[in-house]
């Protein structure tokens, strides 16, 4: 047999396989410890899934708001959620709608439109407007409220993912409960100078082919008129432009469907940084990816748990931009009184603020010229006190937290739900 002499391997060997090791041992450390933080949350909110429903019940649904981070597409957002906030969900046995934003606006539309639709159910119409074609949303709940198919009585509930997606949420609550039902007209164009017209002077021919050429005018401007039917269909902007500008809160009245208290929301921090000199912090973020687990985790079984509070209101969240601060919110009714400002902050304007420090840059770019599009990412969020009031957010009980770090210890089962078998 060959005489095998065990020695140290080189320095390169070395540093080669104590970089790699180390690396290795990091990631595969961060994942045990990742899936063991994901498994504490679900097991926290997994006796819901047992609990019997009567067979005409609908189990309770939550609303998913997620949209694209600035500066990339919408997969990164739908890979978020399915890793971090899904399991959690699937483990209680929660349905969910999800009103997605491909593009800036899209949500903040969406939001906007599922209140309006909700007006009209409620019987608050324009007796100007044309009634569109039933949709399949009102034909599916006509067969379930003949089949005596309700919904899970208890609050349901909106899960709003990063900060960009939070401020079109916001827009779009202010929008749905403070705007009109229906689109307001456009603005008028401005007509073009129209040139003197000439009288025609009649032109004897004998040409056939001339004669037969002056019944075509008609044909070629009708088709004329198509075309331009088909450019201006084209041209219409999606999403459409907001219905109520934020300087018309204060002098808007409240629609009278609206609750005293809307469904709770939770916003929940979205992890997403671009650009190459961030490279490190991405490193980072990648061998920490625990801590996330545990945060986002938390805040989802708040959600399922449905333990909530109002929204506070002070001087603590009040924001460092004088800008923010002059912007009109409305402390009483438009019928009392006009615009008032405040110093005080609500606290939906400071959640999840830390998150527009990593946005991508062009998201601070400046409007290119005759560009009217609303920026709801780069403008300051503004709270109508009608509007935040009556709004409220998911809160986790300690007594629950204490009771899911006794779980992930072993010094405390999973709670289970008792059958009887009759």
């Amino acid at each position: 047999m060959p005489n095998f002499r065990f020695k140290l391997p080189s320095r390169n060997w070395l540093i080669f396989l104590g970089v790699t090791g180390s690396w290795t041992a990091a990631v595969l450390y961060d994942k045990h410890q990742k899936k063991k933080v994901q498994k504490k949350w679900c097991d926290l909110v997994a006796h819901l899934a047992e609990e019997p429903l009567p067979p005409n019940y609908l189990r309770r649904k939550l609303t998913i708001f997620l949209s694209a981070p600035p500066g990339d597409g919408v997969r990164p957002a739908r890979q978020y959620f399915k890793e971090y906030v899904k399991p959690i969900l699937v483990a209680a046995a929660l349905d969910y709608d999800v009103i997605e934003g491909r593009k800036e606006g899209d949500v903040r539309y969406g939001t906007a439109e599922q209140i309006r639709r909700l007006r009209r159910k409620l019987g608050e119409k324009d007796p100007n407007a044309v009634e569109n074609e039933m949709d399949k949303e009102k034909v599916v709940d006509e067969i379930r409220q003949k089949l005596h198919i309700v919904p899970e009585p208890g609050i349901r509930g909106d899960l709003v993912l990063g900060r960009h997606t939070w401020k079109e949420y916001i827009r779009g609550l202010h929008e749905g409960w403070l705007g009109p039902v229906e689109a307001p007209p456009p603005p008028p164009e401005p007509q073009p100078e129209l040139s003197p017209i000439h009288p025609p002077t009649d032109v004897r021919t004998d040409d056939p082919a001339a004669a037969s050429g002056d019944s075509e005018p008609g044909k070629e401007a009708d088709e004329g008129k198509e075309k331009t039917e088909k450019e201006q269909e084209k041209k219409k902007p999606y999403p459409p432009p907001a219905y109520l500008s934020t300087n018309a809160y204060s002098s808007s009245s409240l629609s009278p469907h609206a609750p005293s208290v809307f469904e709770p929301s939770q916003p929940i921090h979205q992890q997403h940084i671009l650009g190459f000199l961030k490279f490190p912090w991405r490193i980072y973020n990648f061998l920490n990816r625990r801590h996330l687990a545990d945060q986002v985790g938390r805040e989802t079984a708040a959600i399922v748990l449905a333990a909530n509070r109002p929204y506070h209101r002070g001087s603590t969240f009040a924001t460092t931009d004088p800008n923010l601060e002059a912007d009109p919110l409305a402390t009483r009714s438009p019928e009392v009184d006009a615009a008032v400002t405040s110093n005080e902050g609500w606290e939906q304007q400071a959640s999840l603020a830390m998150e527009e420090q990593t946005w991508h840059k062009s998201v601070r770019k400046a409007a290119k010229e005759g560009d009217e599009t609303e920026r709801v990412w780069s403008n300051d969020i503004v709270i109508d006190s009608r509007i935040g009031e009556r709004m409220r957010k998911f809160e986790l009980d300690a007594e629950e937290e204490t009771r899911a770090n006794r779980i992930v210890s072993g010094a405390e089962k999973p709670r289970t739900f008792h059958v009887d078998d009759e």
